[in-house]
């Protein structure tokens, strides 16, 4: 019997057996795993007659939204000029291959936005902006059988459904149901939304946009949802001075997709789903995490996503109290500005709970931060320059949820102070209290208070889950 570690490595091995008989002809060299994501795994393999190809496997269990069958996707996508691969083969209800596979021709280029947002071997932002522009005129104008994709009628309630389903006290969450509850926009045109249209699921090479992938989550709604989602901050990564994918500015997306389409976008809609599409991630974030702790998918990299959370925050936090404009008179600044200016007096008193004398510690050194740091550094340093691929990927995964424990633990007694202090300061007890206090109206995004404290606690979760998401907002800032 073979170990559970070996599970991987025997499953990969019956894989690549089984895709050569459906194939018709063995692999050539290994089976590599490209991503694991939250409904299929993805592969890279070549054979002999076709060369370079992929195999997309759906994974058994629920959804954000039921998948439709991916290669007509890929034909309707096809025939309305979208970029995508060609299908190969496709299958499902295999032993081996699960409920549904698709074999992919494999596209040149690269969806890392690391070299893509640097301009490493792609076109300028400015053409590459409207690739994505054009691409997204075109599944907006793909005709589908309405059989095989889901109609989504109101997204804001299917998110309020998942985010309550999860139980877990989110205020900022709540704050942002609000708001867009409040400014929800009419819906003027049905169309087919692709659903996860971002840098991370485009494929870019010299000549710009050479494929549109990862359609599981398509489905029939307000095409302008797909530009929200594609401005999004945590899609612009290395560039989050370019709301739109890192590339360009709204204006520009607006423009070039009016181009492409030949339909007017209105710049407040379009914010409105982009605010729709943060807290969107946001609830996903908590969902991946949830699936790692109720067993149904055991993964260190979604449990690290499940600290990501406050990330999403933060980034609402900046869309519901964006800072002053250059040359705004005084009084202008968002309450967490002024926050520094007037500290409430309950975070105050935080302040002087930390000043008072730790406890004596009852172990012997060195200390449970000291251990992590240790441990960090020898697989840092000694074991993952050894390492490629998916292993080197994981490793760093593991990296970061040590680093996260480690600064929770180096900050636990001043980030409790002022977790409660902040709590004290709008009247209440805890974030389940706080929660229900916004989502009742008893709190409202209008008060100034409930914002600072607000951003006192996602700063605190911040400074131990990626203390540097702050210093990439304050440097953005700087340079407006």
């Amino acid at each position: 019997m073979e170990s559970k570690g070996a599970e991987a490595p025997s499953r990969t091995r019956a894989i690549a057996e089984r895709l050569g008989e459906v194939l018709g002809e063995p692999l050539v060299g290994e089976l590599r795993r490209l991503s694991s994501g939250a409904s299929r795994d993805t592969f890279a393999f070549c054979t002999g007659s076709r060369g370079s190809l992929v195999v997309q496997i759906a994974r058994e269990g629920g959804k954000l939204v039921q998948s439709p069958p991916q290669a007509a996707l890929f034909a309707a996508a096809a025939e309305a000029g979208v970029p995508v691969p060609r299908v190969v083969l496709q299958g499902a209800a295999d032993e081996v291959l699960g409920p549904s596979w698709t074999v992919l021709e494999a596209l040149p280029g690269t969806t890392d936005p690391k070299p893509i947002l640097a301009g490493e071997g792609v076109p300028d932002a400015a053409q590459l902006l409207d690739d994505l522009a054009g691409a997204l005129a075109a599944i907006h104008r793909m005709q589908v059988d309405p059989a095989i994709v889901s109609l989504i009628e109101d997204p804001l309630a299917l998110l309020h459904e998942w985010h309550d389903r999860l139980g877990e006290p989110h205020p900022v969450f709540e704050l942002a149901f609000r708001v867009l509850e409040a400014t929800r926009p009419a819906a003027t045109r049905r169309a087919l939304v692709h659903g996860d249209f971002r840098m991370g699921n485009l494929m870019v090479g010299a000549s710009g946009l050479n494929g549109v992938l990862d359609w599981e989550l398509a489905h029939v709604g307000d095409p302008v949802e797909d530009l929200g989602w594609l401005c999004v901050p945590a899609w612009r990564f290395t560039r989050p001075d370019r709301p739109a994918a890192g590339l360009g500015g709204h204006e520009q997306l607006l423009a070039a997709y009016e181009r492409h389409a030949g339909l007017a976008v209105d710049p407040s809609v379009l914010r409105w789903w982009e605010l729709a599409g943060t807290l969107r991630w946001g609830v996903i974030c908590v969902m991946q995490a949830f699936a790692h702790l109720s067993g149904a998918r055991s993964s260190v990299e979604h449990a690290v996503i499940g600290r990501r959370a406050c990330e999403v925050e933060w980034d609402l936090l900046e869309l519901l109290d964006p800072p002053p404009a250059a040359g705004a008179p005084p009084g202008a600044a968002p309450a967490a500005a002024a926050l520094g200016a007037a500290t409430p007096e309950a975070l105050i008193a935080a302040d002087r709970q930390l000043a008072a004398a730790p406890a004596p510690a009852l172990h012997d050194r060195p200390t449970a931060v000291e251990l992590l740091e240790a441990a960090r550094g020898a697989l840092g340093d000694e074991v993952l320059p050894h390492l490629q691929g998916r292993p080197a990927f994981q490793l760093r995964v593991v990296l970061r949820a040590l680093g996260i424990v480690r600064r929770e633990l180096s900050h636990l007694d001043q980030h409790a102070a002022l977790h409660a202090a902040a709590l004290a300061a709008v009247g209440c007890s805890d974030e389940q209290e706080l929660g229900r206090a916004i989502r009742e109206g008893r709190l409202r995004e209008q008060d100034e208070l409930l914002l600072a404290a607000l951003r006192v606690i996602v700063r605190a979760k911040l400074e131990a889950a990626n203390p540097s998401y702050l210093g990439k907002t304050e440097r953005q800032r700087e340079e407006q």
